[in-house]
């Protein structure tokens, strides 16, 4: 593994994360984020595409040719086998190219964003664990406003998660971005972490 200090990022859906990492880039810091490379390997030139595509069919692209991740999401929402094996096909190939990427950094330290830290045990292999957190309400008030979905359906997903006090236990460091926080609070907040982090 890299000489740099491996900050894992994590935090429930619509916690927030984005901003956070978003205040750190900012300043400067460096940021692998697990959802950007899923992005990346699941486009029709990345290394997950041509797999998806053989195992669910074209019916799951869109007009454009690309992945329609609301159908994806419909698909393995309602089965936990498909679920199962679209994360057997993308998450080694995002795992692959964050220690790709970690392993090449010279940076003093640097922040990986995966929301399934706790879920994927990547927790494990980082130095300290950064948790961005929000009341649930919060969350599912995010989440249908970002996502354009129903009550139900925010809080089904929500409830597909690890749970606050799992990601409590493996915490190292906690910020909250409840909706009362300002950009400013965040801002000092991240660069209070940012001095301890380079000096550790």
């Amino acid at each position: 593994m890299a000489k740099c200090k491996k900050i894992g990022l994590t935090g429930g859906i619509a916690s927030g994360k984005t901003t956070v990492t978003d205040c750190f880039k900012k300043l400067g810091t460096k940021v692998i984020d697990a959802d950007v490379i899923s992005h990346e390997v699941t486009e029709p030139s990345g290394s997950a595409f041509e797999e998806i595509l053989s195992e669910f069919g074209s019916e799951i692209l869109d007009e454009k040719g690309l992945i329609n991740r609301k159908r994806m999401r419909e698909i393995i929402f309602d089965d936990q086998s498909k679920k199962k094996i679209l994360e057997e096909i993308i998450h080694p190939k995002v795992r692959d190219e964050m220690f790709k990427r970690i392993n090449k950094s010279d940076d003093h330290y640097l922040i990986v964003s995966v929301p399934l830290l706790v879920e994927t045990g990547m927790n494990r292999i980082m130095d300290r664990t950064l948790l961005v957190e929000c009341s649930e309400d919060t969350q599912i008030e995010r989440l249908m406003h970002r996502d354009k979905i129903t009550l139900n359906e925010a809080r089904a997903i929500l409830k597909n998660q690890a749970s606050r006090s799992d990601r409590r236990k493996i915490a190292d460091d906690l910020i909250v971005n409840e909706k009362n926080v300002t950009l400013i609070e965040l801002e000092n907040e991240v660069l209070e972490l940012h001095k301890y982090y380079l000096k550790q």
